[in-house]
């Protein structure tokens, strides 16, 4: 999957201008996920003895980056929607979305017959999708 930075905005104290935390703003797509991301960088995030100020933009993606694995299997799941073709569904697109501790994911699953083997796409409901975006994430984003 190809993620893209976005955006960066810096959080400062006012008192001594000093960063805070780091809100990175991502893009990722592939086949069957599309996801836009503002994910919060914080100071526990850091080696020891390290400040934003220290770091670039690719060190603070890439740390931005890093959180996504353990972040998308905590996705909460609000709604589904069928594309039918003669009337018969063909595919399904699952909407999903997180908002945690000043992160903030959105996502977007295409899915087809080969993502659920065990039953008909007609026929499948919402714990069927939730497990088959489940497997997809693990494949894009795995955690060890």
């Amino acid at each position: 999957m190809q993620i893209i930075n976005q955006s960066i905005q810096y959080q400062m104290e006012t008192s001594t201008g000093n960063t805070t935390s780091v809100v990175v703003g991502l893009h990722g797509k592939s086949d069957k996920l599309e996801f836009s991301a503002n994910l919060a960088v914080v100071a526990a995030d850091l080696e020891a003895e390290t400040t934003f100020d220290d770091l670039s933009k690719k060190q603070l993606s890439t740390l931005a980056i890093k959180k996504l694995p353990k972040l998308m299997p905590t996705l909460a799941y609000s709604n589904y929607q069928f594309f039918v073709q003669n009337d018969v569904p063909v595919r399904l697109t699952a909407y999903s979305d997180l908002s945690n501790n000043g992160s903030y994911i959105s996502l977007s699953s295409t899915l087809d017959q080969s993502d659920f083997t065990n039953k008909a796409i007609e026929s499948v409901g919402y714990e069927d999708v939730k497990s088959a975006v489940k497997t997809i994430l693990s494949q894009e984003f795995p955690t060890s």
